[in-house]
């Protein structure tokens, strides 16, 4: 059940299955050449979504590719998450992820904006997570018309949210 939420109950799922639709979505994202814009939650959402991609990118299930973590709150999240990794579940593949070299955290806006210029497709990790605001906007005018680049909502959108609009086409 969605607990934010209420009343969505979801299907059950492993770790492995997520990642095979994870891995779906990569592999058409690249094939494309693009942008794949991930809008995630900062805390949490961010830091599972970092340990599924370089874990699939490890084992060669998709082709490795620059991860960008656009968000100075999920900069921040991430190292308190790696702060306190002993403590936590799988904390190990964490602080691997975190330190993997496809892994780029932009901090300052100049970072951000600097994004715009990659030609080579990449995977974009940005707040908030239904689009309603923070560098996924920015991210999202500069790409969402282009045919070469992919949005994957990771999460529930509300009614009236861009990311909802986004999901009912």
């Amino acid at each position: 059940c969605e607990s934010t939420y209420g009343e969505t109950d979801r299907e059950e799922t492993t770790p492995e299955r997520r990642r095979g639709a994870l891995a779906l979505e990569v592999k058409d994202a690249a094939h494309l050449g693009g942008a794949l814009l991930i809008p995630s939650f900062a805390v949490e959402r961010t830091q599972e979504l970092l340990v599924d991609l370089v874990a699939l990118m490890d084992s060669g299930v998709v082709k490795r590719a620059p991860i960008y973590i656009d968000s100075p709150l999920a900069t921040k999240a991430s190292a308190a998450f790696a702060h306190h990794a002993s403590e936590l579940e799988g904390g190990d593949k964490l602080l691997h992820a975190l330190k993997a070299p496809q892994v780029r955290f932009t901090e300052t806006t100049k970072q951000s904006m600097a994004l715009d210029n990659v030609c080579e497709f990449h995977i974009v990790i940005a707040a908030s997570g239904m689009c309603e605001a923070g560098r996924i906007r920015h991210r999202l005018r500069n790409w969402l018309w282009r045919e070469e680049a992919t949005v994957l909502l990771v999460g529930y959108q509300a009614k009236g949210t861009l990311g909802r609009i986004l999901l009912d086409g």
